[in-house]
């Protein structure tokens, strides 16, 4: 690995793009039925998705009449998202911005910070920020929901590499855990027609109890955890978490 992971995700998601499509359609619904029932979401209401990607969650939102503001730093990803909104005629409104630098204030009754989308800045101070922003976009006893891969999970699993393909794709991930910050660190090398990218990543990784206390530090209360859309509780088996809170 380089080190160079400072400010990866500027690249990243643009070689990555092809691999959202591995995500089955029938799982994107679990997970919006799963998001409308915990969030209380009605038609009318307000989703900030901070980021909103290529749009897997915002688009099935709006598509049922939530009033959804994307907000994203992958220029691409929002041009796309334009036009499918457009095309359908999605009440969905797209920002090109840095999740650190939004300035809503009280603008949205929930919000979404999903597919683990923190832990990307090398301060923890500006993953705090995240949240804080986040947290002041809402309106008063507005609802937040947070997924991300459960740090324990990624322990007790850890493989120091994997192959996976899509279409003419290939990619090798090659990690290490770095306990001393809790990050997880990775060269991914992107194979297409004999041509080559590597991109070097690094995400702080979070157990349960870490992200329920920054929650907290930032004000939201009610904050509770589910390791799968079964409701089931976060545990070490559980790949993922979906941790909710309220301001």
């Amino acid at each position: 690995m380089s080190g160079k992971t400072k400010d990866w995700w500027e690249t990243f998601f643009h070689e990555f793009r092809p691999f959202f499509q591995k995500i089955s359609p029938k799982e994107t619904n679990a997970q919006v039925r799963f998001y409308l029932k915990h969030l209380n979401l009605k038609k009318g209401m307000s989703f900030l998705d901070c980021p909103v990607g290529i749009g897997r969650i915002a688009i099935p939102l709006a598509k049922r009449g939530i009033n959804v503001t994307g907000i994203d730093l992958a220029e691409s990803y929002l041009i796309e998202l334009e036009e499918k909104a457009s095309k359908r005629n999605l009440p969905l409104k797209l920002f090109h911005s840095d999740m650190r630098r939004i300035n809503f204030n009280g603008e949205f009754d929930t919000a979404g910070n999903l597919w683990t989308s923190l832990g990307y800045f090398e301060k923890e101070s500006d993953n705090l920020l995240v949240l804080k922003k986040i947290y002041t976009a809402l309106k008063p006893n507005g609802k937040f929901v947070i997924q991300v891969i459960n740090r324990d999970w990624v322990l007790n699993n850890f493989s120091s590499s994997d192959w996976t393909a899509f279409g003419k794709v290939k990619v090798l991930e090659q990690r290490i855990f770095d306990y001393a910050e809790s990050k997880s660190r990775a060269t991914w090398t992107f194979i297409k027609e004999g041509k080559e990218t590597a991109v070097d990543t690094s995400i702080r990784m979070y157990s349960y109890h870490e992200l329920k206390k920054l929650l907290e530090k930032v004000g939201f209360k009610n904050v509770h955890g589910f390791g799968s859309l079964n409701d089931d509780p976060i545990s070490r088996d559980t790949r993922e978490m979906f941790i909710f809170g309220e301001k």
